[in-house]
């Protein structure tokens, strides 16, 4: 029978939104001693998932909880020592608000932080608590500060996404379009995964508003049936890549602004590979504004973005049998 473990790991978070992380001391089963991680571990034979993390918790930093506050946020894997294969370990992790407490660390550990989740975390924290900690911006809202690389940054030049599960990325990113056009700017939108005329409304306003814009994709929807195409094929892969390089050609003919629609999740569906975006995005003149929309917005466009709104889908009549209005959905 195959070994598994469960390992319960939790975020504790204090009135300033701040998350408490500890760093191994190197003993026992406490090997890593250069980054970061959570409070939290492997859970005892018989123990509940509740008392493992109370347990855990108050033998690594002192502090006693109440686990039935705690909220499960993410789920992710890894093996003990790195042995994903022969002694894998399944993390259960946690988002737990407390009061402003005092630390006590056990051996197992030699220093703690508060880190702020309202700005960008540090780089020395481990993959695992990483990505919980994301989660939690994600799902909170919270605020990320860009850097101080941006400070004081004047005129165009940044990055902004919209992605999520909700209605209303492309009209945001079209509103900007209106917007910059009647400030005078020079406006270029490239359509990815998204070919076909009968669909979009709005671009007989972009032509009217005189901003210019390409479509690339197949048409998805059959004429006949108003089915909708999932496959990808090689050809999806191709008009990916002929938007990329009109992408490109914005960025030469200095654009000042360029909307890559869909860009986030036609690199989800892998029809483009992160890296080849991110080398376009890497021919950004400095005074162009991009925006990116879409669905599942890779990790690394949101490590490059200035500015990521993420769109909730709360409710939506098409699930109650409305079927998409011409002017409000297309």
């Amino acid at each position: 029978m195959e070994k598994k473990y469960v390992a319960n790991k939790v975020l504790l978070m204090n009135p300033q939104g701040k998350v408490l992380f500890i760093r191994e001391s190197g003993e026992g089963v406490h090997w890593r001693t250069k980054e970061w991680t959570l409070p939290g571990g492997r859970m005892d034979k018989s123990e509940k998932p509740g008392d493992c993390l109370k347990r855990e918790v108050f033998e690594e930093t002192g502090i006693t909880i109440d686990p039935t506050n705690a909220r499960p946020v993410h789920v992710d894997l890894w093996g003990v020592k790195g042995d994903v294969e022969n002694e894998p370990i399944i993390g259960i992790f946690y988002v737990l608000p407390i009061q402003d407490v005092e630390v006590k660390l056990s051996h197992e550990h030699n220093e703690f932080t508060w880190i702020d989740l309202r700005k960008p975390l540090p780089d020395d924290i481990q993959e695992k608590p990483a990505r919980a900690a994301r989660k939690i911006q994600e799902s909170e809202g919270l605020l990320i500060s860009s850097g101080e690389s941006i400070k004081g940054h004047k005129g165009y030049g940044l990055i902004q996404i919209y992605t999520g599960n909700g209605k209303g990325k492309t009209t945001a990113s079209l509103g900007t379009a209106i917007r910059a056009t009647g400030a005078g700017k020079k406006v270029g939108i490239v359509y990815f995964d998204k070919g076909g005329e009968a669909h979009y409304s709005e671009r007989s306003a972009l032509e009217k508003n005189k901003i210019d814009y390409l479509a690339t994709g197949r048409d998805r929807i059959d004429p006949k049936t108003g089915r909708f195409d999932f496959s990808i094929q090689d050809i999806d892969k191709a008009e990916a890549r002929r938007g990329l390089e009109e992408v490109k050609k914005m960025f030469e003919q200095n654009y000042d602004l360029v909307i890559m629609d869909e860009i986030n999740s036609t690199t989800d569906l892998n029809m483009l590979s992160v890296k080849e975006v991110l080398e376009i995005l890497s021919l950004k003149p400095k005074t162009t504004e991009l925006i990116m929309t879409g669905r599942n917005a890779p990790q690394e466009f949101l490590d490059a973005a200035h500015l990521v709104t993420e769109m909730k889908l709360r409710n939506h009549y098409f699930y109650s049998g409305v079927k998409a209005r011409e002017g409000l959905d297309y």
